[in-house]
């Protein structure tokens, strides 16, 4: 008896711990910022080493800058808020507004018109929702995270004749002091 006692304790601590682990597991593979990276051990590793020198942030795009072959953007970086984060800074710096919250679900600080050049890695990845795809109006319809290529980006960007890609906030992805990841933010 004393036997079969210790080992269903036994069976027990192992399923605890088992348990355990698949909760701290799930939960790290969950985290967004590991959600895409998960799938290999080499991949976390690399993930690891990346958030060393990688940094996130949103600006928007004031202009676009050619120099020695290299492109760089010329940055204003702004504070963006979703949800009930932008509720909470809108109400902050907006007590008497007399509306609920932040219009449209977001609000944007940019308290600061300061301006960095950030140079943009060749092999940057470009994801837009809203862009001139076909020269009319009716081409400027919304495509979540479609990816184009750097060279479009630049091209879309300089051609302000029906939409002005400098009005929207950029998500940026910076490593190694370059840019790599370049997300629009659509915004209504």
């Amino acid at each position: 008896m004393k036997n079969a006692a210790k080992q269903w304790k036994l069976k027990m601590l192992g399923t605890v711990t088992l348990l355990l682990g698949i909760i701290v597991l799930t939960t790290y593979l969950l985290t967004p910022a590991n959600a895409e990276e998960s799938s290999s051990s080499s991949q976390v590793s690399a993930k690891e080493t990346q958030a060393v020198n990688s940094e996130m942030y949103t600006a928007y795009v004031d202009e676009l800058q050619q120099e020695n072959g290299k492109l760089y953007l010329v940055l204003d970086k702004i504070g963006w808020y979703q949800g009930e984060e932008a509720d909470k800074v809108f109400e902050q710096r907006n007590p008497d507004s007399g509306i609920d919250g932040a219009p449209d679900g977001y609000y944007i600080i940019n308290d600061s018109k300061e301006q960095e050049k950030v140079e943009v890695s060749a092999d940057a990845e470009v994801l837009m929702q809203l862009y001139d795809r076909d020269g009319t109006v009716q081409g400027t319809t919304i495509q979540w995270n479609e990816r184009i290529a750097l060279s479009k980006f630049e091209s879309l960007y300089e051609n302000k004749a029906i939409l002005d890609l400098s009005v929207f906030p950029y998500h940026l992805t910076v490593q190694d002091g370059k840019i790599t990841k370049i997300v629009q933010q659509y915004i209504p």
